[in-house]
Parts: structure tokens; sequence; C-alpha cells
């Protein structure tokens, strides 16, 4: 501690640094950089995490979506390549098993014309059931979502997103209670919805019209024909658990080989979030090699430098051995030169970093938060990544210093002399 404070040895150190400036600018140049790059890359790998996060939003890590196709295996009478589809038979028949919690029916209407007064647009019209909304939640800016009410009367009524809202609103009023016109039909605006979650949405939510999936069927003349089911399955049950008995029912239900693996078409959110944190654990992966690997090569760089500078101060090692120094002091000294040069090229690279990431999250936030009214993701390191970086610099300029010490322990006071 006492050495700490002694201005002689920083003195020394600074002599020792500054008698080759440019030498070992460029070498910690090195660390910077490769402190810098680690820093950088860490932070746009946990930026596109939590964007992807976002992305899930409130909806079941359970979910699943199935779809039917043409069979691939002839059963019970019925030829291959047949086609079959859902009905809202289906729908009840799934969520009563005791493996779902909710299931929604999927109407997909295409794209409609849509106009209040002066103002129109072309929208994507979607029929859902009211369990959708529990299935893979949007936020609700103004009233309600379409409910059991709405489904078993049919009424039109439709939830409309913030684009449509806009374009049919401009004066940014609620529109609930209010009508919109679709195609020939008149509806009655009962809610509005924000995108909150888009990972498994069929069209941009903000310029979606939700109507109740029965009043769907009805307008286009289908009967109980429906698209597709989600559905949540219980806490704590594999997705596959949940997607062979949802198989099993309706497959019995529609005489469909029970191993027809070709005959429904089915995406399982857990499967598709288990491969996204494979991709992003190999991404962080990456990046932790590449920029170790970097700042590996500036640490490399300050030991070159460092048995160099004892190559030149071999006298006065020597001399320094022969009046008594003790081993210890010679050892302390070389480190601390080693540690002063990569912990303050770590530190300032570190703290670049930080400001890079500073200046993407403001940028971020005008482009995408302000402007577009999107989730403020923020691309900045973590405190603990940040600890971790600062240890790294730490280890690292501790490792610099270990062989030029050792080096410089060996040189014996009396060639030491003797050397010119």
């Amino acid at each position: 501690m006492t050495r700490f404070f002694d201005t002689d040895s920083w003195n020394e150190i600074w002599q020792t640094v500054s008698r080759n400036r440019k030498r070992s600018i460029m070498t910690a140049l090195g660390v910077f950089w490769g402190i810098f790059m680690l820093t950088v890359m860490l932070g746009a790998g946990m930026g596109l995490g939590r964007l992807f996060r976002q992305q899930l939003g409130d909806m079941s890590t359970n979910t699943l979506l199935l779809q039917p196709q043409q069979t691939a295996i002839p059963y019970k009478g019925m030829p291959r390549n047949r086609w079959w589809r859902f009905n809202n038979d289906d729908v009840e028949a799934v969520r009563r098993l005791p493996e779902v919690l909710h299931a929604s029916a999927v109407y997909w209407a295409g794209e409609q014309h849509c106009s209040r007064g002066e103002r129109k647009g072309d929208y994507t019209l979607m029929g859902y059931s009211p369990d959708y909304q529990r299935i893979n939640p949007q936020k609700i800016i103004f009233g309600r979502f379409i409910n059991e009410v709405d489904m078993a009367r049919k009424r039109k009524v439709c939830v409309i997103g913030t684009q449509v809202w806009k374009d049919l609103f401009p004066g940014g009023e609620d529109p609930t209670g209010r009508s919109i016109r679709i195609n020939s039909s008149y509806f009655t605006v009962a809610g509005v919805l924000r995108r909150q979650s888009s990972l498994i949405s069929f069209s941009n939510p903000e310029r979606t019209i939700i109507i109740p999936v029965s009043l769907a069927q009805q307008l286009f003349g289908r009967g109980d024909y429906v698209h597709m089911l989600a559905l949540a399955g219980r806490d704590n049950m594999p997705s596959k658990q949940v997607e062979q008995a949802c198989k099993r029912e309706l497959f019995a239900r529609h005489l469909v080989a029970p191993d027809d693996e070709k005959a429904a078409w089915v995406i399982a959110v857990s499967e598709m979030l288990d491969k996204v944190q494979g991709l992003f654990r190999g991404i962080a992966l990456l990046t932790w090699i590449v920029g170790l690997g970097t700042l590996l090569a500036g640490i490399v760089g300050v030991s070159n430098i460092m048995l160099v500078t004892i190559k030149e101060r071999t006298q006065e090692i020597g001399i320094r051995r022969a009046i008594g120094a003790p081993p210890g002091a010679i050892l302390t000294q070389i480190l601390t030169e080693s540690f002063v040069l990569t912990f303050i090229a770590g530190t300032l690279g570190l703290a670049a970093a930080v400001g890079v990431l500073s200046v993407a999250d403001s940028i971020y936030y005008q482009a995408v938060v302000a402007a577009q009214q999107g989730a403020d993701i923020s691309w900045q390191i973590s405190f603990g990544t940040g600890i971790e970086a600062l240890a790294i610099i730490v280890a690292g300029s501790l490792l610099a210093g270990i062989i030029p010490a050792f080096r410089a322990l060996k040189i014996k006071a009396v060639d030491a002399i003797r050397e010119e």
C-alpha cells in the first residue's frame, strides 16, 4: 500500500512508458481496440436478444399453431393426398383437452377496403375467437377485445390496429362506439390495439381489423370453416405433449392416420425460442472468442514491449539488485508498469465502447421509439457485463507483466553491470 502512494515509483513508471512513447501508444491501442470491440459486440448481441424478447411480448411460450394439410397415408377407407379442414367443433374439442389452456379459431379474410367519411384505406381483416387475446396478447389502448357475446350474436363489431385508427380517426379521439365501413357493411369499433407481440402475427397488427370469427364465416359464406387453430398449452406442459394430444383428437375426428406427419402443419413457439436462443448463444460465444482474441493480441503486444524495456534496462535492474533491492520490489515494479499501461488503455476502450452504445441507444430511440412508437430497447451492456470487462482488463494487465517480470528476476547483478 505504501508503495502505491510512493511518488518516486510512479515517476519511474512514467519515465519508462514515455521513454518509448510511440511504441507504448501503438501497443496500448491493441488493448484499447480489443476491449472496445468486445464491449460493442456484446452490447449488439444483448440488444438483439432484448429485441427478440420484446417481439415475444406476453405471448405464452407454450403456444402452438395448427393448420391442416394434404394427408400422406390412406386411413380407414380414406385415400392419401386428401385435403381436410378444421371447423368450429374442432376448436371446442381442442379447448376441452386437459393439456390445453386456451384455443382460438383463426380466419383470414384478406385485404379489405375500409372507410370513414372521406378517409379510406385497405387493411387486413382477420376473424378470431376471444381466446386469441389471451394466447397472443396485444396492448389495448381504447375499449376492449371481442368477447363471447359478440361471437354468439355475430355482432358487427371490430377491433382496429393503431395505424387503422390514425388513418380513419386522424384527430386521435377515442373511436369506441363509432362506425367504420368495411366494403359495404358498417361495423362499430369496440377497441384499438397497439402491437405488443408480432412473433406469430398473420399480418401487421397495426394495420389489421379484427372481427368475431363467427361473423367472418357468415360474411364470406364459409359455414363453420376455420383456416387455423391457435392454442396455448398449460403451464409446465411440454409443447410436444400438447401437440400430440391435439393431433390425436383432430386426426380421430377427421379420419386421418395418427402417424401421418404431413397431415398437419405445426408451429411450436417453444421450439422457435429454443432455436433462436441457441443462435444467440452461438453469437455470444463467437463474440467472446473474437473479442478475447483481439484483446489477447493487445496483451501480447504489451508483454513484448515490457520485454524490450527490460532488455534496455538490464544495467539499471542489475545495479538495483546489487545494492540490495529485494526480488519482490523488482517484480512489483514490472507488474505495476504493465498494469498501468494495460489498465489505462483497457478502461479508455471500455468507456469509448459504452459511449458508442449510448449513441446507438439515442439513434434507435429517435428512429424507432419516437418516430414509429416502437418498443424502447436498450443496446447498452448490463452492469454485470461491465464488471466482467473490467475483470478481464485487470487479469490481462497482470498477465501481460508476468513473463517480463520473471525475465527481470533472472538477471544477475554481476552480468548486468558488465553489459554495455
